[in-house]
């Protein structure tokens, strides 16, 4: 009979989900027919109003109003600092969501992939008295929130050295900890084909350096500036502008008189042929393009972040010498005609740096844990 994770999430963004995807696949290639996966939208079944509306919220304050909502970030973020709170972590959740939860949906194990979830799952536990294993896969990244940090947890599993460092700051048993990595899903790391394949792959240009536009799933930030810079620019180069799920942004992109060859998509699911094809990637600095990035070494050129939530990212990218920051469209194009420059060895040196602060391995370390706290041996 298959385990049954259930991975709490919300799709506030689309990195919660992604992180369970990944970790789904790892653990089907780890152990084949052995574990099936649930995702609980918490905010949606068990928050009220107006948490309950986060996942249509959010989208909207971070495209609108970026910096109220790094300010809320913060706030919240000292309120979970306090020794009061922090104190009441284990506190239970009513009873009546705990049973539902577990009623419903069947857990064999909890998987916490949202930070503001490790409280309502060690609350449901203790509400229930049950003896089942809960780990936390934090999917910040440099400075993850003080909420990921629950002490109730089995496992709390972090990305880089900087948050597990944060978290024995915070109490955290070292024991529970463990430094994986991001959780990326697979499919970056096993790719195969060379940057030639995969242009092939793509259609792209094989005589002149890729460039990799990308805004997330919902295709935010200046992308359209940026890419109007960066026509006028007249670099040999050439485009791939990703716009995720932002169907106005690609028409308007696709309206512009290019003046260098430009590919312009919607959302895609084989970002890891793009990366793997692309010489150079503008993002702004979500952890998980970070990461699969960083595993494709694929050097990095951060526009901007959401404020106190990413903004610790740049300089984990910048520090790492896997990217630089730079916050204008103007200071792109002049870092493209730095890094494009012939004889310049900084693409080189950045995709070093990137493949230095990568843990292609992540999802499958991961795998493992869940697997060895269900009882479950790999399959040889």
């Amino acid at each position: 009979m298959k385990k049954r994770v259930v991975f709490l999430m919300s799709d506030t963004g689309g990195g919660h989900r992604a992180a369970g995807r990944a970790l789904e696949a790892a653990l089907d290639i780890r152990y084949p027919g052995l574990f099936e996966a649930v995702y609980v939208d918490v905010f949606r079944e068990y928050w009220p109003p107006p948490f309950k509306y986060a996942p249509e919220l959010y989208p909207k304050w971070v495209k609108h109003s970026i910096t109220t909502y790094g300010w809320y970030y913060l706030v919240a973020e000292g309120l979970f600092s306090l020794p009061l709170t922090r104190s009441t972590l284990p506190a239970t959740v009513a009873e009546d969501k705990a049973r539902h939860l577990v009623n419903k949906y069947r857990p064999d194990i909890i998987v916490v992939v949202h930070g503001g979830f490790s409280r309502f799952a060690a609350g449901a536990r203790n509400r229930l008295r049950l003896k089942l294993p809960i780990i936390t896969v934090i999917t910040d990244l440099a400075k993850p929130h003080v909420a990921w940090y629950h002490p109730g947890v089995d496992r709390c599993l972090v990305p880089c050295e900087p948050a597990y460092q944060r978290g024995l700051k915070l109490g955290m048993d070292p024991i529970k900890m463990r430094v994986v990595g991001h959780p990326a899903h697979p499919k970056f790391a096993r790719y195969q084909g060379s940057k030639a394949d995969a242009r092939r792959e793509l259609g792209w240009l094989t005589d002149r350096p890729a460039v990799m536009l990308l805004g997330g799933g919902e295709g935010m930030g200046e992308i359209e500036e940026i890419a109007q810079a960066i026509n006028a620019a007249g670099l040999h180069m050439q485009l791939a502008i990703i716009c995720g799920r932002n169907e106005r942004l690609r028409r308007q992109l696709e309206a512009i008189p290019w003046t260098l060859s430009a590919q312009i998509y919607g959302f895609v699911d084989n970002i890891e042929v793009m990366m793997h094809a692309a010489d150079a990637l503008i993002t702004k600095a979500g952890p998980g393009t970070i990461a699969e990035a960083a595993i494709c070494g694929l050097p990095m050129i951060l526009s901007g972040a959401i404020p106190y939530q990413e903004s610790p990212n740049i300089d984990f990218v910048v520090d790492g010498g896997a990217g630089v920051h730079a916050p204008s469209p103007q200071d792109i194009v002049a870092t493209l005609r730095e890094w494009l420059r012939p004889g310049s060895r900084a693409l080189a040196d950045f995709s070093a740096g990137a493949r230095r602060i990568a843990y292609p391995n992540a999802s499958l370390d991961i795998a493992d844990e869940i697997a060895a706290a269900c009882g479950v041996l790999a399959v040889v």
